[in-house]
């Protein structure tokens, strides 16, 4: 192919990744996105006391990856309790500090981790079972599987059936890898390569190299191997503890190096081109090379090459009419890694990535199969159909060939929307804790903290979950005013309206409800008529609990995202479910206190297993929809609006009846049996409650509905 004709195809090829969501914009807002997320779980996690700080790492937050790639999400926990430190003036005072061992004769990237008194700067003599273990030196060191033995693990493998470790990286659901880790504030000697080692000195840029000097360094449980055939790929939910011996191999002693965040500050320092080079040649590994050596041959192999060719060649040559020569010195820089049998790692010396992970002959293979696809121009991208990548290439060269594909607004949209699925589901989360933990007072001190003197997403975190805290500490406040007859102060009038930015429905309909059981009938129905009229076709009715229905958002919102903010997004088109808890009892319609009640017999109680997930159970949570017009019927049915009631009613009945975006649909049958109940209908609430028992047979509070009409029926 001459010159002009691969800059032509160049131009196409970086036109169709662009349509695909490989852009700037999508990746600034998936980026976005996911470091609010990790920002609200370190906030939830430092207030609620579980001394880990968690990161997400990898593509997701990176912005490089497509719907297509079906990427996982890459979960870090950091046991800020246990600071790993390179020497004994290092050592802090009541933490448990680890010191890390290492000579010249172990292996790259690896050290040992002695357990140090929290006391005094002095080892450690106790072993904690089952993961020390003594080594001959009298030393206490913690073992690399660990962390297989938690009870969290333990409870989550029972649930799933089977603990999945690849790698430093245990999973328990197919789109999520945990990595325990412990920290270090200070880099190991070899973790200085890349300010050291000689290199052009365009890329990185300065003040990129100097954020990566305070990065400091992750301790992950992955000990050395030569051999690629070694790492185990699943293991049982039986667990063994570890022999107390010399015999204990040295790989489950050793704690691998980790430098995530400065490898995630230099993929952020990418630009455009760079990025989108990048995700190409990830689709080519993972729709061809993959299947010829797996994962072996990993994205992180990828992310090193590229990071040495955008080091080592000049910064002009990053346009999109020169994009395919971009991805072939990339694939040309693996080659001589390959030929060598030698892949260097970009940020810790002495590493050789291949070292077991690929056999030589494997090597080979590779060799031979990338210089082919070079040869051929990577004619292999038209035959990529992640993404329909090779039928888009094809549509833009010759148009009347391919139809029927999604245009790049949807593309778009799908991609940011998934983002919101996550974060929803970190807000959900942050919104239990509150309701279980009622904490709510230094919860606001901590987030009014972080307003005024945290970082800028610290700032925008704390603005978006303060309105949150508002809303229950009125409702809180509320309800004791109403159990003791006392008329409703202003001030917590004004803590109900500075919750209502939290999002669209859910904190006002907890104020409708208020009024209601405030007996403020009139001035509850004139609520929520307005806020039936804040509703249309682009709100999400979000429900996030474990073991109910997810709701899926609609192409209607999906359309709000590209335009709309992202704070703007919650405040305006998303409807968290309505949660009350014990301190809200009297404001909330009665019949629902028999939610928090749900779990009766011991056979509900095993449901629960494990029972972190499932906490939620505890509480009455409602979806928002059909409180709003529950809360309808009751409230017309009090001030005798029988044409209204009948509305609200059968609006109820058709909601649920459609199951349309319905999480807590047990809770919805409930209600309407309640209402069917009120219009003197045992027949029809009967059929209710048993519909709701039907879908949901243990941890229902319709079996205490069931219950009360039967007692109503045997006596009359």
């Amino acid at each position: 192919m001459d010159r002009e004709g691969m800059q032509l195809l160049s131009l196409r090829l970086s036109r169709v990744l662009d349509d695909i969501g490989v852009s700037r914009y999508v990746r600034t807002r998936r980026r976005r996105a996911w470091l609010m997320h990790e920002t609200m779980t370190r906030l939830s996690s430092e207030y609620f006391g579980s001394n880990k700080t968690c990161y997400y790492f990898g593509s997701q937050t990176e912005g490089t990856t497509t719907l297509g790639m079906e990427s996982d999400v890459d979960r870090l926990f950091c046991d800020d309790n246990m600071p790993a430190i390179l020497e004994w003036s290092k050592w802090e005072q009541g933490k448990r500090n680890l010191l890390m061992l290492k000579t010249e004769h172990f292996p790259p990237q690896h050290c040992y981790l002695q357990r140090v008194r929290h006391d005094i700067p002095l080892p450690e003599t106790e072993v904690i079972p089952p993961g020390d273990i003594v080594d001959n030196e009298g030393r206490v060191l913690i073992t690399n599987t660990q962390h297989e033995y938690s009870d969290i693990l333990l409870n989550l493998c029972s649930k799933s059936g089977q603990l999945i470790k690849h790698g430093p990286s245990l999973n328990f659901r197919e789109e999520i890898d945990f990595v325990f880790a412990y920290y270090s504030v200070n880099l190991p000697e070899e973790c200085h390569f890349l300010f050291h080692r000689p290199r052009p000195g365009h890329w990185p840029c300065h003040n990129t190299l100097a954020k990566a000097r305070h990065t400091g360094v992750f301790l992950v449980p992955q000990g050395y191997t030569e051999d690629p055939s070694k790492p185990v790929k699943c293991r049982s939910t039986t667990f063994h503890v570890p022999p107390d011996d010399l015999h204990y191999p040295h790989s489950k002693r050793e704690w691998r190096f980790s430098t995530s965040i400065m490898e995630r500050l230099l993929v952020f320092d990418m630009n455009t081109v760079q990025h989108r080079v990048y995700v190409f040649i990830k689709m080519i590994r993972k729709s061809i090379i993959k299947q010829v050596v797996d994962d072996r041959f990993s994205t992180f192999h990828l992310k090193t090459a590229m990071l040495f060719t955008i080091e080592n060649y000049p910064p002009n040559i990053w346009r999109d009419n020169n994009f395919l020569q971009c991805a072939f010195y990339c694939l040309t820089t693996l080659l001589r890694w390959l030929k060598i049998r030698y892949c260097p790692h970009y940020t810790i010396s002495g590493v050789n990535l291949f070292t077991g992970k690929l056999f030589k002959h494997e090597q080979n293979n590779l060799y031979y199969i990338i210089s082919t696809h070079i040869n051929n121009n990577l004619q292999c991208m038209f035959s990529i159909t992640m993404d329909n990548l090779g039928n888009r290439l094809s549509s833009v060269i010759f148009p009347q060939s391919i139809t029927h594909l999604k245009p790049r607004g949807i593309l778009n949209e799908l991609q940011i929307s998934d983002c919101y699925v996550w974060y929803a589901s970190e807000v959900n989360h942050f919104l239990e804790s509150i309701a279980l933990h009622q904490t709510i007072p230094g919860c606001l001190e901590m987030l009014c903290f972080k307003e005024d003197n945290g970082t800028a997403l610290e700032k925008e975190t704390a603005t978006v979950l303060l309105p949150l805290v508002w809303g229950f500490l009125a409702s809180n406040q509320a309800s004791r005013c109403v159990y003791l007859g006392q008329p409703i102060p202003w001030d917590i009038f004004n803590l109900y309206s500075l919750s209502f930015d939290f999002d669209l429905l859910s904190n006002r309909l907890k104020f409708a409800s208020m009024l209601y059981c405030n007996e403020k009938y009139e001035a509850a129905a004139n609520y929520l008529t307005y806020c039936e009229g804040l509703l249309g076709p682009a709100v999400w009715q979000y429900c996030g609990c474990i073991g109910r229905l997810k709701t899926e958002h609609q192409k209607e919102f999906r359309e709000k995202i590209e335009n709309t903010q992202f704070k703007d997004m919650i405040q305006k088109y998303i409807a968290f479910h309505v949660i009350f808890t014990q301190q809200d009892f009297h404001c909330v319609p009665q019949h629902l206190v028999f939610e928090m009640f749900r779990t009766i017999e011991d056979e509900d109680r095993q449901q629960r297993h494990p029972e972190v997930f499932y906490e939620w159970m505890d509480l009455i949570v409602i979806d928002t929809i059909l409180f709003l017009h529950y809360l309808q019927y009751l409230t017309h049915r009090q001030l005798n609006q029988c044409n209204r009631k009948v509305v609200a009613l059968n609006n109820l009945y058709y909601y649920i009846s459609s199951s349309e975006g319905c999480g807590h649909i047990d809770t919805a049958w409930n209600m309407l049996g309640h209402c069917y109940e009120l219009e003197n209908n045992l027949h029809l609430a009967w059929i209710c409650y048993s519909k709701s028992l039907q879908l949901y047979p243990r941890n229902n509070a319709a079996n205490w509905h069931v219950a009360r009409i039967m007692n109503q029926h045997i006596h009359g």
